[in-house]
């Protein structure tokens, strides 16, 4: 298998690696034009959705773990109200960016047609979020989120779920093995540390019986429906971590959070590398994640082209749109980062695709009239998602990103952007 894209090292495998790609990309854009003097003439946005109660209900989560777990002012997997409230903040903060960059009015409605939300319909809390966006990103405006009846595949947020694009499975096996074996010779010593911080959380005696929960299992591969899924120790530890993280974020104390556990903000530093370890084994493998993104990531260029782009409702976003926002899921984040070759760290929160985190992919004009593309990724620290506060966008929580497909550019001629490809 061979991808057209830059290198991009896991992040769960550690600091060195981010540090030497940030050096990398730090030396790239020494040498990349200048934004004094530009003017940003659009952006395209994909969210995250707010802050929502675990999947799974706690019943289920104990039957799996033998550990009580808190209980959830919503259903499983629904946006809570404070996950409202901090995504809420999230979009205050992206207005204010982008009034700040002249790209939104810093007074009065924006113009009809110049800003466009679609929402995945797969679940509540993304169509819950697009409203949310909609209705903070220009107060009293009246714009709307759109997006397809409930329940219903979208191309746009997963081309695998609806025909659009198919999976190889020959290569998505062979990727797949190769990273089991991987994970079977050299497990990443963060991952390690999680698991092990995990097993001895959770279930200390869990790996010495024979059908209990053992967090260092090792990985196997079977396919279900046409699609591939992942079992084993990481795969579990990664669901746990991710609901102890949302536990948090929600506002939890740490009996809720963690059992008792104390600095339970520390022990999800400790624990997280096991999710992010999962999503890289899966999401953001480039055999999956390029066919699944293939419709998003086209209409994302031909959106910065001023192509129009025809929605799944058959409705179109037309060229003079300034802002359009996708509110999607963390899997939508991670299908993207794999397809563009972009890869994000925040010191402030463990999680790179945490809740209400956002990708922009911004279309600048420079002075000399040309046009080049600049990718940011914008987020809350973990105690701001945490109190539902607004981040500063202006500075901590934006980092401007290389850009994989374009040679490792922050920012790229706007006809060099483009998506990895397999063959």
């Amino acid at each position: 298998m061979k991808i057209h894209r830059t290198p991009r090292a896991p992040r769960a495998i550690g600091a060195a690696l981010l540090l030497a790609a940030t050096l990398a990309g730090g030396a790239r854009a020494a040498n990349a034009p200048s934004l004094a003097g530009a003017t940003l003439e659009k952006t395209v946005l994909i969210a995250r959705h707010g802050v929502r109660s675990p999947t799974r209900p706690p019943k289920e989560l104990k039957a799996q773990t033998g550990r009580d777990w808190p209980a959830w002012p919503v259903p499983p997997g629904q946006l809570t109200p404070h996950g409202r409230a901090a995504l809420a903040a999230m979009a205050d903060a992206l207005g204010a960016r982008y009034r700040q960059l002249d790209l939104l009015p810093t007074a009065g409605c924006p113009a009809p047609g110049t800003i466009a939300i679609w929402a995945d319909s797969a679940d509540d809390r993304t169509r819950q979020s697009g409203a949310i966006m909609a209705a903070t990103l220009a107060p009293r405006c009246g714009l709307a989120a759109h997006a397809l009846p409930a329940g219903q595949a979208d191309l746009f947020f997963n081309a695998l779920g609806t025909g659009a694009a198919t999976l190889d499975q020959a290569r998505v096996t062979a990727a797949l093995a190769h990273a089991i074996a991987q994970d079977r010779d050299h497990r990443p010593k963060p991952v390690q540390d999680a698991l092990a911080r995990l097993q001895a959380l959770v279930a200390p005696d869990g790996c010495a019986q024979t059908h209990d929960l053992c967090l260092t299992e090792k990985l196997s591969l079977s396919w279900q429906h046409g699609a591939p899924h992942l079992k084993g120790g990481p795969v579990q530890a990664a669901t746990i971590a991710e609901n102890m993280m949302l536990a948090y974020a929600q506002g939890m104390g740490p009996q809720q959070v963690a059992w008792g556990a104390p600095d339970d903000a520390t022990l999800l530093a400790t624990i997280l590398p096991a999710h992010l370890y999962a999503a890289t084994l899966t999401r953001r493998l480039p055999a999956i994640a390029i066919p699944r993104a293939s419709v998003l990531s086209r209409a994302i260029i031909d959106l910065l082209a001023d192509r129009p782009v025809t929605l799944p409702d058959h409705s179109a976003i037309g060229p003079d749109a300034r802002l359009v926002l996708f509110a999607g899921h963390d899997t939508t984040l991670d299908m993207l980062a794999a397809t563009f070759g972009l890869d994000w760290a925040f010191a402030d929160q463990p999680d790179p695709t945490a809740p209400d985190t956002t990708l922009a992919f911004e279309r600048w004009r420079l002075k000399d009239g040309s046009r080049v593309v600049r990718a940011v990724i914008l987020h809350q620290g973990l105690e701001q998602l945490r109190a539902a506060r607004k981040p500063d966008l202006s500075g901590t929580g934006a980092t401007t990103l290389p850009i994989g497909t374009c040679a490792g550019a922050t920012l790229c001629p706007l006809g060099h952007l483009r998506p990895a490809t397999i063959f």
